[in-house]
């Protein structure tokens, strides 16, 4: 064993901010809700409980944010490569850096078609990014493994980070851009309080031997007195030419969001759109002086959400009851239904269902516990043209219908989502009588042998 392995579990064993991000990265902490895990991890990395009653900082309002404030779109805006539509739809497709080519695998990239110099990134993390200056001497083994390490990797389970949560794993391709006299091009990254830019910071320096560097500078261009994280860099950066127009620009995108960054490079005097992220840091970055954490947590007003409530169970329907008003669970008066099949207590596969209580609008669609469509159905109810978006707490639904499940040779555990809870449904031995209609009529013999009957000593007859 040598020393440095030695070095690595001492500590992992002394720091709990490294076991916790090992147990993370492992998917051990997958059972645990949003609201628990990053009231854990915060308090890992800020070393001071979190706030999410009454949040007050810029920190514990991302928090916040991550819970509370969840939009379609959000998926959209975080995918490095659905994002460049998005925002050539809003500004101009001419601020958009030109796409090379996606897929699905890392074996499916032509090289040969590739220029000599590109970007290749993954488009559902963070993390997942090889810069190529010469084909001829791309380290493609080393490319691979990293690219297919962050393919396979959840991103949303890291730090909670909703949005990305939905976003499809792929690779993506982008032409190599150059200001043609410096090799890294500063990164312009614009903060966006309620449609609002007031400040901006820039990073520089990220792959030289001192390390990156964060400057903050408000909207007239004056440095602002803090660090976040990073050191600033020592010297004055000169102001982008095309500032204002990328104040103007990250406006456009931002409006109707309580926060967003904006990420934006100038290149030969031009503008070109980077990301967009709603979560700097993942709300895990300490400020210096700390009082600068506050005095941007209070440019944030959060949106308003329903107070407290109870939920109100009927034989085809529940309805949440909030402190003013009465509303249906869902957008769209369907509450989405998810009934596992567990078998030797373990869950094989699940079904969404919605619209029960109205069988002609009912759709069914089974899923794996990965949550991709499974491949076949039921023939009674027409599946969705789409599976559902996965459930926030799918892996605490997972470990509950483990546990209610234990010993039993099968056993359906039905759960739903509502204001980001889990509540239990019901318990179901014998599904539709077993008489369930399956498609493909094999997949009936196929989950019939997942069933592992135990001998009887005897039999009993009931006359």
């Amino acid at each position: 064993m040598s020393e440095e392995f030695i070095k690595k579990i001492i500590k992992f064993i002394r720091d709990d901010k490294i076991r916790f991000s090992y147990l993370t990265a492992l998917g051990l902490t997958r059972w645990m809700s949003d609201e628990q895990f990053l009231k854990k991890e915060y308090y890992l990395a800020m070393r001071k409980p979190l706030n999410l009653d009454n949040p007050q900082t810029f920190n514990e309002k991302l928090q916040w944010l991550k819970i509370h404030n969840r939009k379609p779109e959000y998926t959209t805006m975080v995918d490095k490569y659905a994002v460049k539509q998005y925002v050539a739809d809003r500004i101009g497709s001419q601020y958009i850096i030109p796409t090379l080519g996606v897929w699905d695998h890392f074996d499916d990239i032509d090289f040969d078609a590739l220029p000599n110099q590109f970007v290749l990134k993954c488009t559902h993390d963070s993390g997942g990014l090889v810069i190529c200056k010469d084909k001829t001497k791309l380290d493609k083994k080393a490319t691979k493994k990293k690219l297919e390490y962050y393919l396979k990797r959840k991103y949303y389970y890291v730090h909670r980070e909703w949005p990305y949560k939905n976003v499809k794993p792929r690779i993506i391709a982008e032409k190599y851009m150059t200001n043609g006299f410096n090799e890294e091009l500063n990164d312009y990254k614009l903060m966006c309080f309620n449609g609002k830019v007031k400040a901006t910071f820039v990073c520089n320096s990220r792959f030289s031997k001192e390390g990156l560097k964060v400057t903050f500078y408000d909207t007239d261009w004056k440095r602002m007195p803090f660090e976040r994280h990073y050191p600033a860099d020592k010297t004055e950066i000169a102001k982008p030419k095309t500032y204002d127009e990328m104040v103007a620009l990250t406006e456009k995108l931002a409006e109707k969001i309580p926060f967003i960054r904006a990420d934006f490079y100038e290149i030969c005097g031009k503008t070109y759109f980077g990301e967009l992220t709603f979560f700097p840091g993942s709300g895990y970055e300490e400020f210096t002086p700390e009082s600068w954490d506050k005095l941007f947590g209070d440019w944030i007003k959060l949106p308003e959400i329903s107070g407290g409530g109870y939920l109100i169970c009927g034989q085809s329907y529940l309805i949440w009851i909030h402190s003013e008003e009465a509303v249906l669970t869902t957008d769209d008066g369907g509450l989405k239904d998810y009934k596992f099949y567990c078998f030797g207590g373990k869950p094989k596969y699940l079904y969404v269902s919605d619209h029960m209580d109205q069988h002609d609008k009912a759709h069914i669609s089974f899923a794996d516990m990965n949550y991709y469509q499974a491949p076949f159905g039921r023939t009674d109810y027409p599946p969705f043209d789409k599976l559902p978006p996965e459930p926030e707490n799918f892996e605490r639904m997972k470990l509950l219908a483990t546990q209610l499940s234990k010993n039993m040779p099968f056993l359906r555990v039905d759960f739903y989502e509502i204001d980001h809870h889990v509540f239990f449904g019901e318990l179901t031995f014998f599904p539709c009588s077993g008489l369930m209609p399956f498609e493909p009529e094999e997949w009936d013999e196929k989950l019939g042998k997942l069933i592992e009957l135990t001998e009887t000593s005897g039999k009993v007859f009931d006359l």
